[in-house]
């Protein structure tokens, strides 16, 4: 395995289903339980529980297995994982991208599907390196559906050579907070980054050429419980927080990856080319 895996039995006895109420009394969200996207390891926990316990998930017929990921914040110990911000998996032989107009370009995530061949198949490489434009903000607009020039697709195959290093990269405009995933093989529904399965749409089902292949959503960290990340205990407590200008203590450390309010982005593979359509709430 590339990834570090996700083990559900022994994240169920940090959050006991249960036993929820009891162990975590001030929680104010347990009337609203539901098929949560996932980021921390309690979102992961409730979905696989809903699963077991709701037969209309069998309805839907789904059953399809997908990879799903957890995340921890900051750099892994193999740099091909599937990541966030922080170093890419990229050769330093390679030149550094730029778009149409000569502007370099910024690494934004990185998706490895190594673990997930028997899922997506065969593939150009085993990590995809996707970058974006400086200014681009990650807002989501009709204009932002397979928009050449949000992104830039670079294929690397997992080997023994240079990587680039932290000086090697461009100042830093979007400064995407730094975090990888752990990963899980489980069935749908499921939301989140994930790899295989169906789109988890939003809104309403959009047709787009190619197949489905991944989905990266907002990085949303339950912060009103422990282990908002895998390997984060708690919440970072910032004194004068508002002083600071940011919105949450995470802005501190870089911006979560984020789609509009809470949205996600839907990747299609035709060939060697990518469509995307983004979706938010």
């Amino acid at each position: 395995m590339v990834h570090e895996l996700f083990d559900l039995e022994y994240w169920k006895t940090v959050f006991p289903v249960n036993r929820l109420h009891e162990t975590f009394p001030e929680y104010p969200y347990w009337d609203a339980l539901g098929d949560w996207d996932v980021t921390s390891p309690f979102h992961l926990v409730v979905n696989e529980y809903l699963k077991e316990q709701n037969p209309i998930h069998e309805q839907k017929g789904e059953g399809t297995p997908v990879d799903i990921f957890v995340w921890a914040y900051g750099e892994p110990g193999k740099r091909e994982v599937t990541k966030m911000g922080g170093l890419p998996y990229f050769p330093k032989s390679r030149p550094w991208p730029r778009s149409a107009k000569g502007e370099t370009l910024e690494f934004l995530a990185q998706i490895c599907f190594k673990d997930s061949l028997d899922i997506c198949g065969s593939l150009p490489g085993d990590v995809l390196v996707i970058f974006a434009k400086p200014d681009q903000r990650i807002y989501v607009s009709s204009a932002f559906d397979g928009d050449p020039s949000v992104f830039h697709f670079e294929w690397v195959s997992i080997g023994d050579f240079p990587l680039v290093l932290s000086t090697d990269l461009p100042p830093s405009k979007l400064n995407v907070f730094p975090c990888y995933g752990v990963i899980y093989r489980t069935t749908e529904p499921i939301a989140g980054t994930k790899i295989g399965g169906t789109p988890s749409w939003i809104q309403e089902e959009v047709p787009v050429p190619g197949r489905f292949l991944f989905q990266i959503h907002s990085l949303a960290p339950e912060s009103l419980l422990p282990y908002p990340f895998i390997n984060v205990p708690s919440r970072p407590v910032l004194p004068n927080i508002e002083q600071l200008e940011v919105y949450d203590p995470w802005h501190v450390l870089g911006l979560p990856v984020g789609w509009g309010d809470l949205g996600q982005v839907y990747f299609f593979l035709e060939g060697y080319k990518f469509y995307w359509v983004a979706q938010c709430s």
